[in-house]
């Protein structure tokens, strides 16, 4: 493995210790250790989603012929399976947890997470477990693996997340792993079918919404929401 192997592989987990030491110090213990377990539950949602995969191409439904299996293997197959995956972990066990008293801090561990599941889905893509090399240009997505997931972590930790605070939890949850679901679909779309130019827009127009999630969750105050 070369140089850009090895920074792309240690990329997601350095970040989570970075996050780990300097928010475990502003804040506390408590707080630390769940980013822990945000990490470790990240990596399990992405056991879930390698047999899940699994199950798919036992199947035959992550061979892509024609738009129609292409849209399928990208929103499906490849977008809603892994977010979905997180989902359920971030939602029931990162949610419901004492630390999130603060939209932000939601969206917080739902990037948290997001790093623990691109640990290993980098490490499963160059062993090529998933058998998906032949279809995404390789170089290109062992850079953007890891970013793209931390866009969708953000979409999905800001609806997810305010589900907390609010009386409509499960419309707010449903928004967050859709929406999550359908930028996560586009990014495969864009890499299938190598259009880079749709790629470049996509990265430039969600770049723009999660600016405009973080800047709404760190100005939001949970006691004025119902």
């Amino acid at each position: 493995m070369g140089a850009i192997t090895y920074f792309t592989l240690v990329f997601a987990p350095v970040m989570a210790l970075f996050l780990y030491f300097y928010l475990g110090k502003k804040y506390d213990s408590h707080f630390g250790s769940l980013i822990l377990k945000g990490y470790l539950a990240g990596m399990i949602s992405a056991f879930i989603y390698f047999l899940a995969f699994t199950m798919y191409r036992a199947l035959g439904l992550t061979e892509i012929s024609g738009l129609k299996r292409m849209l399928m293997f990208s929103f499906v197959i490849i977008g809603f399976s892994s977010e979905f995956s997180k989902f359920i972990l971030y939602r029931y066990y990162i949610i419901p947890k004492k630390e999130i008293d603060r939209p932000i801090h939601a969206i917080t561990f739902s990037v948290i997470l997001a790093l623990g599941f691109s640990t290993l889905t980098q490490v499963f893509f160059f062993l090529n477990l998933f058998e998906l090399q032949s279809y995404y240009p390789s170089v290109m997505y062992s850079y953007v693996n890891v970013p793209s997931n931390l866009i969708f972590a953000i979409i999905m930790g800001f609806f997810v997340g305010m589900s907390r605070f609010i009386n409509a939890k499960f419309i707010y949850s449903i928004i967050g792993l859709f929406g999550a679901t359908f930028f996560h679909g586009i990014f495969k779309f864009c890499l299938v079918t190598k259009d880079f130019k749709l790629l470049s827009l996509f990265a430039f127009g969600s770049s723009l919404i999660v600016l405009v999630l973080i800047i709404k969750a760190l100005f939001t105050n949970p006691e004025t929401l119902s």
